[in-house]
């Protein structure tokens, strides 16, 4: 008996950095591929803003989300775009912002979803190369914890995150087990069960 095909789900995907991005397409497409390419899911990262002839967001990168304010602004320019006035969008962003709460209701108060990555890319690949990073706990504000993440990335990889390639991330992710890497994105594996 053949399977019945479903209806494929479509999300547009915005994240905040080219590391964000790197990383999503190395889980989506080379660690958990099978998993992704047997859903009924699909992530298309064409989102292209452009104010005052200025691109804004491209292929779906937000170049950063420095606060509420300046996500709104990107955040309601795409639901204002006709083009994605239907689309489901499906957010990978930092948590170590000090809006994080309220981009989160934002977000999911308009039926998006968002994927935020505790605390962010630099921290949980520091935690899971076995680099013992410091916790925010550890700093007087976020605003000290953030850069403290950037410098020890760079102190212990010997390069940005933003240049991290697949290779780069299988030394980092072999030995990890996929339960702790699927439960540090749960809202990302949460879609396969759509």
């Amino acid at each position: 008996m053949n399977k019945k095909k479903s209806f494929k789900i479509y999300y547009l995907l915005l994240v905040e950095g080219k590391t964000e991005f790197n990383l999503f397409a190395y889980l989506t497409l080379k660690k958990f591929r099978e998993l992704f390419a047997e859903s009924n899911i699909q992530f298309s990262n064409k989102v292209e803003i452009i104010k005052n002839g200025n691109q804004i967001i491209s292929q779906g990168n937000l170049d950063g989300v420095g606060n509420l304010y300046s996500f709104k602004e990107k955040y309601n320019r795409i639901k204002k775009d006709k083009r994605y006035k239907r689309a489901k969008l499906f957010f990978v962003i930092d948590k170590d912002l000090d809006d994080t709460l309220e981009i989160e209701r934002l977000i999911e108060q308009n039926g998006d979803i968002v994927q935020f990555v505790e605390y962010n890319f630099e921290h949980l690949l520091l935690r899971f190369g076995n680099k013992n990073p410091k916790n925010p706990s550890d700093f007087n504000s976020l605003a000290d914890f953030r850069p403290y993440c950037k410098v020890e990335f760079q102190k212990q990889f010997k390069k940005k995150a933003s240049e991290f390639k697949d290779p780069d991330f299988d030394l980092i992710f072999s030995n990890i087990k996929d339960a702790e890497i699927r439960k540090s994105f749960s809202e990302l594996f949460s879609t396969l069960s759509s």
